[in-house]
């Protein structure tokens, strides 16, 4: 009894230390679209994280970001189950079919033109995460927020961009240690 106990010990020991502690991860859908969104997330402790993301998708405009936020695991799981974040990082926000009047001919529209601006961004999220398989190795990811653009107008030309846009999440990665 006592010497399969010491064997199963070294054991159990190892399956705890081997848990994740990165994951990489992307959304699956959007690259069919022409978009992009991924992300790489390093556990700090078994309640903390700190994840680096990266997008670009077009809704009215183009809106094109990198983040790094801070993610607090509630049940102290690490990288699993319910999370919450804020985030800080850099957008821009393109649009490539803005009507300009032409000078030369008032009242006739030029050529559309390409306009964008650019600026820091706050946001926050709310995901929960599973890391499936025997070994916790592939991530699904599913969850929203919400992202504020401080951003300055040029010349009037954005007058229509959302400052405040919604956010989803929809990842496939993988988790490693």
């Amino acid at each position: 009894m006592g010497l399969s106990l010491a064997a199963a010990l070294p054991h159990a020991a190892q399956a705890q230390t081997t848990k994740p502690n990165r994951v990489v991860s992307i959304n699956p859908f959007l690259p069919l679209a022409g978009y992009f969104q991924g992300e790489f997330e390093q556990r700090v402790k078994d309640n903390l994280a700190v994840a680096f993301s990266v997008s670009s998708i077009k809704l009215d405009d183009r809106y094109t970001n990198a983040d790094v936020k801070l993610r607090l695991y509630p049940q102290e799981r690490g990288l699993q189950g319910f999370a919450v974040a804020a985030g800080l990082g850099y957008g821009r926000i393109k649009n490539d079919n803005i009507d300009v009047t032409c000078p030369a001919i008032p009242g006739v529209v030029c050529e559309p033109s390409r306009a964008s601006v650019s600026g820091a961004t706050f946001s926050v999220e709310m995901h929960y995460q599973w890391l499936l398989g025997k070994s916790s190795n592939t991530s699904l990811t599913m969850g929203g927020g919400a992202k504020r653009y401080y951003v300055d107008e040029q010349n009037g030309q954005f007058d229509t961009f959302q400052r405040f846009v919604p956010t989803l999440r929809l990842t496939v990665g993988y988790a490693f240690k």
